[in-house]
């Protein structure tokens, strides 16, 4: 784990590493792989030579000239399945590396070192995330307003926005969409209000 609460990333900052050891033996085998499929096309292909410089000669069979050509063309097929099995090990290893997907603040750590983290949580012991992060610069409050009074907001309406946090301290806004849908329990439409401009607080 790299970061904590409260921390900020940026876009690709490294947040987390998965253990990776059974990742690195597999690409470290697929690279030998590919080793000995290279050297036994440089092998093959000499074969290969020598025996089409024998059957210009008429010093062989057009039978071991057809087995040099065949066993030629295996060992490249051979290159193409080793170099696809590197790229996919290269992949697993990229993905033991979990990087923040945008600039934001880590508002939650999901995850301790040890613990098994699996996509959509498909363990009952296992998390679903490493950490909850939220782009800060995107937020925005969420107001109901009443039916009645519906068709007196419009969007890009100046406002202004009052927290309980800092009751003091008023923060210019606009609304940034209204949603078109009513709660009837409430008899109130939901409206999307955007800060003008942010502070550290």
């Amino acid at each position: 784990m790299g970061v904590e609460e409260g921390d900020k990333v940026k876009k690709g900052q490294i947040i987390a590493r998965l253990e990776d050891d059974d990742v690195l033996a597999a690409l470290e085998s697929a690279k030998a792989d590919l080793n000995v499929a290279r050297a036994n096309s440089m092998k093959a292909a000499l074969t290969l030579n020598h025996q089409l410089v024998l059957d210009s000669l008429n010093l062989t069979e057009q039978a071991d000239v057809d087995a040099a050509e065949t066993n030629f063309k295996t060992v490249l097929a051979n290159i193409k399945a080793a170099d696809s099995r590197l790229n996919e090990a290269e992949v697993a290893v990229k993905n033991t590396i979990i990087c923040a997907p945008f600039d934001g603040t880590v508002l939650t750590k999901d995850a301790d070192v040890g613990e098994i983290v699996a996509p959509f949580a498909a363990l009952p012991s296992s998390k679903g995330s490493v950490v909850t992060i939220a782009d800060m610069t995107s937020l925005e409050v969420e107001a109901d307003v009443s039916e009645s009074n519906i068709t007196l907001v419009h969007p890009n309406q100046p406002c202004v926005i009052i927290l309980d946090a800092y009751p003091d301290h008023y923060y210019q806004g606009y609304v940034k969409k209204i949603v078109p849908t009513a709660d009837r329990g409430k008899a109130a439409v939901l409206s999307k209000v955007a800060f003008k401009q942010l502070d550290n607080r």
